[in-house]
């Protein structure tokens, strides 16, 4: 599958066709990111590789990479829109102070919908907010136990 034809999905589910929200190499970056990530939720090799998103993603997959990448369009949106302004002169009032939480709004729903998904595609998959923190194995724990008596050496 091109590249080009996800973002052109994309910018559809955005209601973006004239790209008067969003820029092309912004998109793209949204659907690189998403191609990463989803791989990685259902545990298959997707790479981009001349512009196109191998092995080809179909049916659910291709719906995932598409959410997943509305979830970073939402997230580019909340920064762009974080110094929104309220202005107000005689009669006429303009306030764009609620854009940034009507997008954080939107990419919690997205994310939602893309968490079910995927557990239906993937019912041992368990996704939870600490999923995608990255930890390295084998920590164990110190445990000091009060009331033992340790040998000191002098």
């Amino acid at each position: 599958m091109l590249l080009s034809n996800l973002i052109a999905d994309l910018r559809l589910d955005l209601s973006d066709p004239g790209a008067s929200l969003f820029e092309d190499q912004t998109l793209e970056r949204c659907v690189r990111k998403a191609v990463f990530r989803v791989g990685r939720d259902l545990d298959q090799s997707l790479t981009i590789t001349a512009g196109e998103i191998t092995p080809d993603p179909t049916g659910e997959v291709r719906e995932l990479l598409v959410i997943m990448a509305q979830i970073h369009a939402c997230q580019v949106m909340r920064s762009a829109t974080a110094n929104a302004f309220s202005f107000s002169s005689g009669d006429k009032r303009v306030d764009k102070t609620g854009q940034p939480g009507h997008w954080a709004k939107l990419e919690a729903d997205l994310l939602a919908d893309y968490r079910q998904r995927l557990t239906e595609l993937r019912p041992a998959t368990q996704l939870d907010q600490e999923a995608y923190i990255l930890t390295p194995s084998g920590l164990t724990p110190v445990i000091y136990e009060q009331g033992i008596d340790l040998d000191v050496v002098e």
